[in-house]
């Protein structure tokens, strides 16, 4: 029930503030304001009236302008998804739309398309009046000249027209160079970075509303590639488990992350490549000390109309990254050197509509060291779904995926094959949260296991979900449900769910505040053997971090965490304490920087 109040909490629209009437550009503009970015806007028309529909709540007390013209007449109606603003104009009067964060413009008449008729001042026509005496040669014998005349006075008519183009001023600059957050921008907030400002002459009538500028590239451009080089040094007190046992112990060491990203665009597709290698050093402990290192690929290549196909490529080598060889964090101690493979690739079939196929296959080869505390495993994944374009920045899914875990000798336990059926959602999820989100049905079956632990048919789910509050406010969630490799006694697998939530919001001074917590528990089939009971584990952990952007590629930041692992197995139970005091340079992915 709790998380539905959260999700409806949400999904709340923002307020609407004010709406006046100003002159923008020297035309009659509508000036929308609101406590938030706005998620839907549209605007349409409906025989004498211009229909802008809002995602937002507005209150019973509002006002509204007096209308000037070209505006006639201004109402608001309410609708079950938020208001409507009712515009009387002209048939006639173009209208142009600009969004710009918590504001949203809407300017009336043209400005290219009637300055031609401005020169209307050809009054000063008459002033070839004088022309007359042009008769009186008439009569002369030259009466050829006499034609020659005419041509002459509207010459100095020619010029006429340019004083009516110095008024025309220069454009506004873009709002999107006006905002430069904390964080970066989300699709909302790339959205209301709009400006269809546009140079001297050219018809503003022809640029559609709501058009999204083109993405600024950040980095270091040789010809179409794009290299986004960064730096991050660190300095880490903190507490490790390297031993054998899950007893935690005090370390500090520095690190050093160097990391270089590539983007390369393939006609209708893209390359992207990147590279971090984290280098540490003055630890008191060997395991630490040394080199990890991170590199991934993806190409995306379009195949005629309706193919299109892409590849992936995953490596990562080191020892405390324990993530990439267990997500579920059952393996926290007794770490040692891993490698992890990964590959896939995929294909969609765009069929011209709404609705596309889509189909991709993987591969996962993981190798720990002989005497860590988990074991060498290889996975084998093929996904199939069915997907349809819910509307411009929403797509919804349903997907059959199968997966198969090979026997080994070091751990037969672990032979599985898993079938799993899901409704996926990616994208505007709802009016300002955005991300991806899950839910299914996911059967497994471990032959080789203990008879109570060779099956799992249950709900599976997971999200990554954002929800934006203003410029530089946000709050991400996180959820999963799924059943990972077990390395615990004869358990093949075990099951874990974890909800997480992180607040980032601006402070005074160009600061920004980081602030979460997260609840995560392992659950497990087969019976403990010192327990008499299956064993379970439960982590709670929080976080808070304080950061500023220095410039454009400089940041500074600290964060300390704390997690505590409660086990009804009192030898894992553990309690862990983190500090880190890191300073970026370079250019950096979103949401890696304050």
């Amino acid at each position: 029930m709790s998380a539905v109040l959260l999700l409806a909490w949400l999904a709340v629209p923002p307020a609407l503030l004010e709406v006046r009437s100003e002159r923008v550009d020297g035309r009659t503009a509508i000036v929308i304001v609101t406590a938030a970015p706005l998620g839907g806007v549209s605007v349409r028309r409906e025989a004498a009236d211009l229909v802008i529909s809002l995602a937002a709540l507005a209150p019973r007390s509002m006002t509204l302008p007096a209308p000037s013209a070209p505006l006639e007449a201004i109402r608001i109606e309410r609708t079950p998804v938020g208001v409507e603003l009712r515009l009387r104009v002209a048939p006639d009067v173009l209208h142009e739309m600009r969004r710009e964060s918590e504001r949203l413009i809407l300017l009336l008449g043209a400005t290219s398309p009637q300055p031609p008729p401005t020169p209307a001042p050809s009054p000063p026509a008459p002033t070839p009046a004088p022309s007359p005496p042009a008769p009186t040669p008439a009569l002369s014998p030259p009466a050829p000249l006499t034609p020659a005349l005419p041509p002459a006075p509207p010459a100095p008519l020619t010029p006429a027209p340019s004083p009516p183009a110095a008024p025309l001023a220069e454009p506004p600059p873009s709002s999107a160079d006006l905002y430069r957050g904390l964080f970066p921008p989300s699709a909302g907030d790339e959205a209301s970075g709009i400006s269809t400002a546009v140079p001297p002459g050219a018809p503003e009538a022809s640029i559609p509303p709501d058009r999204a500028p083109e993405p600024r590239r950040e980095g270091f451009e040789i010809g179409s590639l794009t290299l986004r080089p960064s730096v991050t040094f660190d300095y880490v007190d903190a507490d490790v488990s390297v031993l054998d046992t899950p007893e935690a112990v005090r370390d500090r060491y520095a690190q050093a992350r160097p990391a270089l990203a590539l983007e390369l665009p393939l006609r209708e597709g893209s390359l992207h490549l990147g590279y971090e290698a984290r280098i540490r050093a003055y630890s008191a402990f060997d395991q630490v000390n040394g080199v990890s290192h991170l590199g991934n690929a993806r190409v995306e290549y379009p195949v005629g109309p309706a193919l299109r196909l892409r590849g992936l490529g995953h490596f990562a080598r080191g020892v405390l990254e324990t993530a990439e060889v267990d997500p579920g964090r059952e393996y926290f101690f007794g770490l040692g050197h891993f490698t992890r493979r990964q590959f896939g690739a995929g294909v969609r079939f765009e069929t011209g509509g709404r609705f596309d196929a889509d189909v991709e296959g993987g591969l996962d080869k993981v190798s720990v060291q002989q005497d860590a505390g988990f074991f060498d495993y290889e996975r084998r994944a093929i996904r199939a779904g069915l997907g349809a374009e819910m509307g411009p920045d929403r797509r919804a899914s349903l997907v059959y995926g199968f997966e198969q875990v090979p026997a080994s000798r070091e751990r037969p336990e672990a032979e599985s094959k898993v079938h799993s059926i899901s409704a996926m959602v990616d994208g505007e999820v709802m009016p300002l949260l955005s991300g991806r989100a899950s839910i299914g049905y996911t059967r497994r079956l471990s032959p080789r296991a203990p008879p109570e632990g060779q099956r799992f048919s249950g709900l599976t789910f997971g999200a990554q979900l954002r929800r934006e509050f203003g410029r530089a406010t946000n709050l991400a969630l996180s959820a999963n449900r799924s059943t990972e490799l077990s390395a615990f006694e004869e358990n093949a697998f075990y099951v874990t769910t974890s909800f997480q939530a992180v607040l980032t919001a601006p402070l005074p001074y160009a600061f920004a505040l980081t602030a979460g917590a997260g609840h995560h528990v392992n659950r497990y089939r087969t019976t403990a053997r010192t327990l008499g009971a299956p064993r379970r584990d439960a982590i709670a952990d929080w976080l808070v971090g304080l950061g500023r952007t220095l410039s454009r590629w400089a940041f500074v930041r600290a964060d300390y965490r704390h997690d505590r692992r409660d086990s009804n197995l009192d030898f894992f139970d553990q309690s862990t304490h983190a500090f880190y005091l890191e300073l970026g340079l370079g250019y950096f992915a979103a949401g890696t920087r304050p």
